[in-house]
C-alpha cells in the first residue's frame, strides 16, 4: 500500500529578523532550520501521533505539509503525485484539512457557525442546495444542535468551538485530517468527547489523521503510530504500543516517564527533562538532546547520530538506543531511579 502523504527530508528555514535586515541590509542574516530535514509517511486510513515539548517544530511541520508554511528544501508527496507549486497546494487541500490549535480564534467572530461551516465548501466551490441544511446536517453529525447555525463563536463554549472546528474540518469530506493539539485547554472529560468524536468519525468517513500533541496518555489512545519530534527532527517513529512498551530514544523514555499515573495510590515522583528545550537559532553540537540527556556520552557531544531503523518498523536518532537488555536500558533506569531518591529528600527534610 502506497502512503498517503509522504515528505522526504522537509525543511523549513527562518530568517531572525534585525535592525539591518529591517533596513534592507545587502547580507541578510543567516538562516536557521526549525524544521530539519523530516521525513516520513501517513498511510490510508491510519492515525500517527506527532509527539513533542511546546517548540519543537511540530505545528510548523504540519502547516508545511499543506503548504502554510513554506518549505525551504524537500519534497511532498500525495496520494502518488508530487505537491511542488501553488496549484498542487491548492489541490492538496481540497483533500486535506486541517484543525488549528485554539478553537475560538480560528473562527470569524463576524460570522455565525452556520457560515463558517459551509465556507470551506463555497471556497473548493462543493455544490450546496441549501446551505443552511447543509450546516445543520454538519452540526449533527458532530452532536451539536441545529439551532446552532445562527450563533457567533463568543457564545459557544470550548467544547462546542472545538466540535465546531471539527465539523468545518470534515465538511469537505477529506482523505487527510491534520488536528493541532484538538484537546488543548478543555477538561478532561471535554477532551475525551472530542477524541471519541474524531475515532468514531475517522471509522465512519475512513480518513487519515495526524494529531499534533505533547499529552502522551491522550495519544496513547487513538494513535496506530507515533513520531516524536525534539528541536525541528524526528528522534523516534513506531507503532505505538511498540514504542511505550520499549521508548528507544531517552527523549522518549523521558517523556512517558514524565506522564502522571491517573491512581491515587501510587506516589507521583516522574522523572522530569531537567533544563529547557533548546533555540534552534543556537542548537546544541552533536546530538542536540545531549544538553538534557541522563545517560548522554562524549560521543553524542560531538558527533550527531544517524537516523536509523532497528527491529521492525522503528527508527531512532541516537548513539545509543535503549534496547532491553542494553547497558543503555539500565543506565536510564538507574538514573530515573537516583531522580525519584533526590525528590524523595527533598520532600522528606522540607521545613515544616
Amino acid at each position: 500500500m502506497k502512503p498517503l502523504l509522504a515528505v522526504e527530508n522537509l525543511s523549513v528555514t527562518f530568517v531572525r529578523p534585525n535592525l539591518f535586515s529591517r533596513l534592507l541590509d545587502p547580507n541578510p542574516p543567516p538562516a536557521f532550520n526549525i524544521i530539519d530535514a523530516v521525513t516520513m509517511a501517513l498511510m490510508p486510513g491510519e492515525t500517527v501521533g506527532l509527539v513533542g515539548e511546546s517548540g519543537s517544530g511540530k505545528t510548523t511541520l504540519a502547516r508545511a505539509m499543506l503548504g502554510l508554511v513554506k518549505a525551504a528544501a524537500g519534497t511532498i508527496v500525495f496520494d502518488g503525485r508530487p505537491v511542488r507549486v501553488p496549484a498542487d497546494f491548492r489541490a492538496l487541500r481540497r483533500r486535506a484539512a486541517m484543525m488549528f490549535q485554539d478553537p475560538v480564534a480560528s473562527l470569524s467572530p463576524r460570522l455565525r457557525v452556520g457560515t463558517l461551516l459551509t465556507e470551506p465548501l463555497a471556497i473548493q466551490r462543493v455544490p450546496m442546495p441549501n446551505r443552511r441544511l447543509t450546516a445543520q446536517a454538519l452540526l449533527a453529525r458532530v452532536g451539536l444542535p441545529a439551532s446552532f447555525v445562527d450563533r457567533f463563536p463568543h457564545e459557544l463554549s470550548g467544547g462546542q468551538a472545538r466540535r465546531v472546528g471539527v465539523a468545518r474540518a470534515l465538511s469537505i469530506k477529506p482523505d487527510l485530517l491534520l488536528a493541532d493539539e484538538p484537546t488543548a485547554g478543555l477538561d478532561v472529560s471535554v477532551q475525551g468527547d472530542v477524541l471519541n468524536l474524531i475515532a468514531e468519525l475517522k471509522r465512519d468517513l475512513g480518513f487519515a489523521a495526524m494529531i499534533v500533541t505533547h499529552n502522551l496518555a491522550m495519544i496513547r489512545h487513538v494513535s496506530d503510530r507515533l513520531a516524536i519530534m525534539y528541536l525541528g527532527r524526528l528522534v523516534e517513529t513506531g507503532p505505538t504500543q511498540d514504542v511505550f512498551a520499549e521508548p528507544l530514544h531517552p527523549y522518549t523514555a523521558t517523556l512517558i516517564a514524565s506522564e502522571p499515573v491517573p491512581d491515587p495510590r501510587q506516589r507521583r515522583d516522574s522523572l522530569a527533562i531537567r533544563g529547557e528545550i533548546p533555540s534552534v537559532f543556537s542548537r546544541p553540537s552533536g546530538c542536540e538532546f545531549h544538553t538534557r540527556c541522563p545517560i548522554a556520552r562524549e560521543r553524542c557531544r560531538s558527533e550527531a547520530p544517524a537516523y536509523r531503523r532497528m527491529q521492525g518498523e522503528r527508527m531512532v536518532r541516537c548513539h545509543f538506543p535503549l534496547e532491553t537488555g542494553g547497558q543503555e536500558r539500565d543506565a536510564f533506569a538507574r538514573a530515573s531511579t537516583n531522580h525519584r531518591g533526590k525528590r524523595h529528600d527533598q520532600m522528606d527534610h522540607r521545613p515544616a
